[in-house]
Protein backbone atom coordinates (compact mmCIF):
# COMPACT_ATOMS: atom_id res chain seq x y z
CA UNK A 1 0.00 0.00 0.00
CA UNK A 2 1.59 3.26 -1.12
CA UNK A 3 1.32 6.47 0.90
CA UNK A 4 1.69 8.83 -2.04
CA UNK A 5 -0.48 9.40 -5.12
CA UNK A 6 0.47 8.45 -8.62
CA UNK A 7 -0.98 9.47 -11.98
CA UNK A 8 -3.38 6.52 -11.82
CA UNK A 9 -4.21 5.94 -8.15
CA UNK A 10 -4.69 7.67 -4.80
CA UNK A 11 -2.30 6.78 -2.00
CA UNK A 12 -3.41 5.75 1.47
CA UNK A 13 -2.86 9.22 2.96
CA UNK A 14 -5.17 10.91 0.44
CA UNK A 15 -7.82 8.23 0.86
CA UNK A 16 -7.67 8.36 4.68
CA UNK A 17 -7.99 12.15 4.72
CA UNK A 18 -10.84 11.98 2.20
CA UNK A 19 -12.93 9.54 4.23
CA UNK A 20 -12.15 11.23 7.56
CA UNK A 21 -13.35 14.49 6.02
CA UNK A 22 -16.51 12.77 4.77
CA UNK A 23 -17.28 11.36 8.23
CA UNK A 24 -16.84 14.76 9.88
CA UNK A 25 -19.07 16.46 7.30
CA UNK A 26 -21.76 13.78 7.68
CA UNK A 27 -21.76 14.44 11.44
CA UNK A 28 -21.42 18.23 11.29
CA UNK A 29 -24.11 19.26 8.82
CA UNK A 30 -27.05 17.51 10.58
CA UNK A 31 -25.74 18.69 13.96
CA UNK A 32 -25.68 22.30 12.78
CA UNK A 33 -29.21 22.08 11.37
CA UNK A 34 -30.58 20.35 14.48
CA UNK A 35 -28.84 22.80 16.83
CA UNK A 36 -30.09 25.79 14.87
CA UNK A 37 -33.69 24.52 14.85
CA UNK A 38 -33.70 23.29 18.46
CA UNK A 39 -36.15 25.17 20.71
CA UNK A 40 -34.96 27.20 23.70
CA UNK A 41 -38.12 28.06 25.61
CA UNK A 42 -36.75 26.87 28.97
CA UNK A 43 -33.42 26.20 30.69
CA UNK A 44 -33.35 22.51 29.81
CA UNK A 45 -33.94 23.18 26.10
CA UNK A 46 -31.37 25.98 26.14
CA UNK A 47 -28.76 23.70 27.70
CA UNK A 48 -29.46 21.05 25.06
CA UNK A 49 -29.16 23.66 22.29
CA UNK A 50 -25.81 24.87 23.66
CA UNK A 51 -24.59 21.26 23.95
CA UNK A 52 -25.45 20.59 20.29
CA UNK A 53 -23.76 23.80 19.17
CA UNK A 54 -20.65 23.00 21.25
CA UNK A 55 -20.41 19.60 19.60
CA UNK A 56 -20.97 21.15 16.15
CA UNK A 57 -18.30 23.80 16.74
CA UNK A 58 -15.78 21.33 18.17
CA UNK A 59 -16.20 19.03 15.20
CA UNK A 60 -15.95 22.08 12.94
CA UNK A 61 -12.53 22.99 14.33
CA UNK A 62 -11.50 19.35 13.91
CA UNK A 63 -12.69 19.50 10.29
CA UNK A 64 -10.67 22.68 9.75
CA UNK A 65 -7.48 20.96 10.92
CA UNK A 66 -8.13 17.92 8.76
CA UNK A 67 -9.02 20.13 5.79
CA UNK A 68 -5.77 22.10 6.05
CA UNK A 69 -3.81 18.84 6.08
CA UNK A 70 -5.84 17.52 3.17
CA UNK A 71 -5.39 20.60 1.01
CA UNK A 72 -1.66 20.83 1.74
CA UNK A 73 -1.25 17.14 0.94
CA UNK A 74 -3.36 17.44 -2.22
CA UNK A 75 -1.34 20.32 -3.69
CA UNK A 76 1.91 18.49 -2.92
CA UNK A 77 0.82 15.31 -4.71
CA UNK A 78 0.14 14.35 -8.32
CA UNK A 79 -3.57 13.95 -8.86
CA UNK A 80 -4.66 10.86 -10.78
CA UNK A 81 -5.50 11.91 -14.30
CA UNK A 82 -8.99 11.67 -15.79
CA UNK A 83 -9.94 8.33 -17.29
CA UNK A 84 -11.80 10.14 -20.08
CA UNK A 85 -9.61 13.14 -20.98
CA UNK A 86 -11.58 13.71 -24.16
CA UNK A 87 -14.61 14.73 -22.09
CA UNK A 88 -13.31 18.23 -21.49
CA UNK A 89 -16.41 19.76 -19.91
CA UNK A 90 -16.80 16.80 -17.56
CA UNK A 91 -13.14 17.09 -16.55
CA UNK A 92 -13.51 20.85 -16.04
CA UNK A 93 -16.64 20.31 -13.91
CA UNK A 94 -14.83 17.72 -11.78
CA UNK A 95 -11.94 20.15 -11.20
CA UNK A 96 -14.39 22.95 -10.35
CA UNK A 97 -16.20 20.79 -7.80
CA UNK A 98 -12.89 19.77 -6.20
CA UNK A 99 -11.85 23.41 -5.80
CA UNK A 100 -15.27 24.32 -4.41
CA UNK A 101 -14.89 21.52 -1.88
CA UNK A 102 -11.38 22.57 -0.89
CA UNK A 103 -12.43 26.21 -0.45
CA UNK A 104 -15.58 25.26 1.47
CA UNK A 105 -13.69 23.00 3.85
CA UNK A 106 -11.53 25.97 4.85
CA UNK A 107 -13.97 28.89 4.65
CA UNK A 108 -16.90 27.19 6.36
CA UNK A 109 -15.18 26.39 9.66
CA UNK A 110 -13.22 29.67 9.62
CA UNK A 111 -16.38 31.78 9.35
CA UNK A 112 -18.04 29.69 12.03
CA UNK A 113 -15.01 30.16 14.28
CA UNK A 114 -15.03 33.93 13.72
CA UNK A 115 -18.75 34.05 14.54
CA UNK A 116 -18.07 32.16 17.76
CA UNK A 117 -15.10 34.37 18.74
CA UNK A 118 -17.05 37.57 18.05
CA UNK A 119 -19.89 36.44 20.33
CA UNK A 120 -18.15 34.95 23.39
CA UNK A 121 -19.83 33.00 26.15
CA UNK A 122 -22.24 30.91 24.09
CA UNK A 123 -21.75 27.16 23.53
CA UNK A 124 -17.98 26.88 24.13
CA UNK A 125 -15.61 24.96 21.87
CA UNK A 126 -14.21 21.97 23.74
CA UNK A 127 -10.69 22.17 22.32
CA UNK A 128 -8.34 23.50 25.07
CA UNK A 129 -6.98 26.59 23.32
CA UNK A 130 -9.41 29.28 24.39
CA UNK A 131 -12.57 30.68 22.85
CA UNK A 132 -11.24 33.81 21.15
CA UNK A 133 -9.21 34.47 18.03
CA UNK A 134 -6.44 37.02 17.50
CA UNK A 135 -7.65 40.23 15.82
CA UNK A 136 -11.32 39.19 16.18
CA UNK A 137 -13.10 41.63 18.51
CA UNK A 138 -16.25 40.79 20.43
CA UNK A 139 -18.76 42.59 18.22
CA UNK A 140 -22.32 41.64 17.39
CA UNK A 141 -22.15 43.00 13.84
CA UNK A 142 -19.06 40.90 13.11
CA UNK A 143 -20.73 37.79 14.52
CA UNK A 144 -23.76 38.44 12.29
CA UNK A 145 -21.57 38.99 9.23
CA UNK A 146 -19.54 35.82 9.85
CA UNK A 147 -22.74 33.91 10.58
CA UNK A 148 -24.28 34.96 7.26
CA UNK A 149 -21.14 33.91 5.38
CA UNK A 150 -21.16 30.63 7.30
CA UNK A 151 -24.70 29.90 6.09
CA UNK A 152 -23.87 30.85 2.49
CA UNK A 153 -20.69 28.79 2.40
CA UNK A 154 -22.59 25.88 3.92
CA UNK A 155 -25.01 25.98 0.98
CA UNK A 156 -22.09 26.00 -1.47
CA UNK A 157 -20.54 23.02 0.33
CA UNK A 158 -23.78 21.04 0.19
CA UNK A 159 -24.15 21.81 -3.51
CA UNK A 160 -20.56 20.77 -4.20
CA UNK A 161 -21.03 17.54 -2.23
CA UNK A 162 -24.15 16.65 -4.22
CA UNK A 163 -22.32 17.26 -7.50
CA UNK A 164 -19.35 15.25 -6.24
CA UNK A 165 -21.59 12.32 -5.30
CA UNK A 166 -23.44 12.50 -8.61
CA UNK A 167 -20.16 12.42 -10.52
CA UNK A 168 -18.82 9.50 -8.49
CA UNK A 169 -22.01 7.49 -9.02
CA UNK A 170 -22.01 8.27 -12.75
CA UNK A 171 -18.46 6.96 -13.07
CA UNK A 172 -19.28 3.83 -11.07
CA UNK A 173 -22.79 2.94 -12.27
CA UNK A 174 -22.93 4.29 -15.83
CA UNK A 175 -19.32 4.50 -17.03
CA UNK A 176 -18.04 1.61 -14.88
CA UNK A 177 -14.54 2.96 -15.32
CA UNK A 178 -12.97 2.43 -11.89
CA UNK A 179 -12.74 6.12 -10.98
CA UNK A 180 -14.62 5.66 -7.70
CA UNK A 181 -12.56 2.60 -6.78
CA UNK A 182 -9.42 4.76 -6.85
CA UNK A 183 -10.68 6.44 -3.68
CA UNK A 184 -12.46 3.44 -2.16
CA UNK A 185 -9.80 0.75 -2.45
CA UNK A 186 -6.82 2.48 -4.00
CA UNK A 187 -7.37 0.68 -7.29
CA UNK A 188 -4.89 1.55 -10.01
CA UNK A 189 -6.96 2.88 -12.91
CA UNK A 190 -5.00 4.15 -15.91
CA UNK A 191 -5.61 7.72 -16.94
CA UNK A 192 -3.77 10.59 -18.50
CA UNK A 193 -1.36 12.59 -16.38
CA UNK A 194 -3.39 15.20 -14.52
CA UNK A 195 -2.72 18.80 -15.33
CA UNK A 196 -0.87 20.64 -12.59
CA UNK A 197 -3.77 22.89 -11.55
CA UNK A 198 -6.65 23.99 -13.70
CA UNK A 199 -6.59 27.79 -13.70
CA UNK A 200 -10.02 27.94 -15.32
CA UNK A 201 -11.53 25.75 -12.60
CA UNK A 202 -9.97 27.88 -9.85
CA UNK A 203 -11.29 31.07 -11.43
CA UNK A 204 -14.73 29.48 -11.87
CA UNK A 205 -14.76 28.40 -8.20
CA UNK A 206 -13.93 31.98 -7.19
CA UNK A 207 -16.77 33.28 -9.35
CA UNK A 208 -19.19 30.80 -7.76
CA UNK A 209 -18.23 31.99 -4.29
CA UNK A 210 -18.48 35.67 -5.18
CA UNK A 211 -21.86 35.03 -6.82
CA UNK A 212 -23.09 33.15 -3.74
CA UNK A 213 -22.12 36.05 -1.50
CA UNK A 214 -23.84 38.44 -3.91
CA UNK A 215 -27.04 36.39 -3.79
CA UNK A 216 -26.84 36.35 0.01
CA UNK A 217 -26.51 40.12 0.07
CA UNK A 218 -29.47 40.49 -2.31
CA UNK A 219 -31.56 38.29 -0.01
CA UNK A 220 -30.70 40.51 2.95
CA UNK A 221 -28.65 37.96 4.88
CA UNK A 222 -26.03 40.49 5.94
CA UNK A 223 -26.49 43.08 8.70
CA UNK A 224 -27.33 46.58 7.51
Amino acid sequence: MTLRNTSSRYGSVSRSLHWLTAILIIAMIPLGIIANDAPFTNDAELNTKFLLFSLHKTLGITLFGVAVLRVLWAISQPRPGPVHPDRRFETFLADLVHWLLYASLILLPVTGWIEHAAMPGLAPIWWPFGQGLPFVPAAFWLAEMAGALHVIFGKVLIGAILLHLAGALKHHVIDRDGTLLRMVSGQDTPGTMAQKRQKAAIIAAFVVYVSAVGVGAALGLFPV
